[in-house]
């Protein structure tokens, strides 16, 4: 039986050509597929929605237009109301409604981030058909917080409108950039596997000193060093046996030797771990306290009997994709700015991982 809080939920964002998406979509997936979907589309504030007739067309689940304060249901369709954005707390759906001079542009990448921090590996984010870049914010925060990602190519249902999808695929963070029609059956099959990472994490905390356990586990640090020249035994082993689990699960492979043996064969595979295992978390000024405590205590220290002609070096270790350093350099500018002869700053940020180091250099 599902339980009230054990069945993923599914976010689908779709805009220009979204219909034909969310068809190919639909038929592709079971008629219980044990989790529950929500629509987010881009909608005119003056235009009726037929949506929740179209969809209902296309699936055998029920079909509802979000209120606020809604409980997910297994097994249910989910669609934004005319006119409003759509966030979720404790699995409930809550309705914003839209300021009429100033809208949310990214209703998408908001309801995503607000789902992956809800429910964090029983996320799920699907990029259909658009005609912008909305849903690739929201792609990372799911991928952050250990859900599936999937992002549409070319089939019979579109994209018609690609920027959306690619947009997401570009990013690296996506799981299955496959046709709408095979969506339904791989998170058919996520939903179907949800207990696979906590037997898993079970029976890792039941082995974790056997020998078994400790070869498969030291057989994935060699890999990766060998192959990316970067030692991970010191990584905390949770967080490397979750990984590992994830990469598992999306490849449906079910035991580590499976994986090793996998990994020993599939230099693209190592790619892929390398990457889920250098994600983290990470937003602007995301330790409120601990900025505070920078802003008031530390940089006022830094600044005292400085002028023109001195410099203030600042490193960023493990800077990720940049927000903590654009954040800092924020900082350092307001206390530049009280001064009439503020002296030089640099600040450096360094990481292991290229592909986050190539976003913070975009500074977009």
């Amino acid at each position: 039986m599902t339980s009230a809080v054990d069945f993923p939920i599914v976010g689908l964002g779709a805009s220009a050509g979204g219909v034909e998406a969310l068809e190919g979509f639909f038929r592709g997936m079971p008629e219980k597929p044990g989790l529950a979907c929500v629509i987010i589309t881009h909608l005119s504030p003056n235009r009726e929605s037929m949506l929740p007739e179209i969809v209902s067309r296309f699936t055998a689940m029920p079909v509802r237009v979000i209120a606020d304060n809604t409980v997910i249901e297994v097994d249910t369709v989910y669609l934004l109301p005319t006119d409003a954005v759509v966030t979720v707390e404790d699995r409930r759906l809550r309705v914003h409604a839209q300021d009429s001079h100033r809208r949310e542009r990214r209703p998408i990448d908001l309801f995503f981030s607000a789902l992956a921090a809800d429910v964090g590996e029983l996320s799920a984010g699907v990029v259909l058909s658009g005609g912008d870049s909305d849903g690739t914010l929201g792609i990372k925060a799911i991928k952050e917080r250990g859900g599936l990602t999937l992002a549409q190519v070319a089939d019979g249902f579109g994209p018609h409108h690609a920027n959306m999808p690619e947009s997401a695929i570009s990013s690296g963070l996506v799981d299955f950039a496959v046709p709408a029609e095979q969506m339904g059956a791989k998170l058919a099959r996520f939903a179907a596997g949800r207990f696979m990472l906590d037997k898993l994490a079970g029976a890792a905390d039941a082995q974790i000193e056997s020998a078994a356990f400790d070869e498969a586990r030291n057989a994935i640090y060699t890999i990766l060093r060998h192959q990316v020249g970067h030692d991970f035994s010191g990584y905390k082993v949770k967080t490397f046996l979750r990984r590992v689990q994830r990469r598992m699960q999306v490849l449906e492979i079910e035991t580590p030797e499976a994986y090793v043996a996998r990994l020993s064969n599939n230099a693209e595979e190592v790619t892929a771990l390398f990457r889920d295992l250098l994600i983290n978390v990470t937003s602007f000024f995301r330790d409120a306290e601990a900025f505070e405590a920078l802003s008031d205590a530390v940089l006022p220290k830094l600044f005292d009997a400085r002028g023109v002609g001195d410099t203030i070096r600042v490193w960023v270790p493990g800077c990720a994709t940049g927000e903590e350093v654009y954040s800092i350099a924020m900082l350092m500018r307001e206390h530049m700015d009280r001064f009439d002869h503020a002296p030089r700053v640099q600040i450096f940020a360094t990481d292991i991982d290229d592909a986050a180091l190539g976003v913070a250099r975009s500074a977009r």
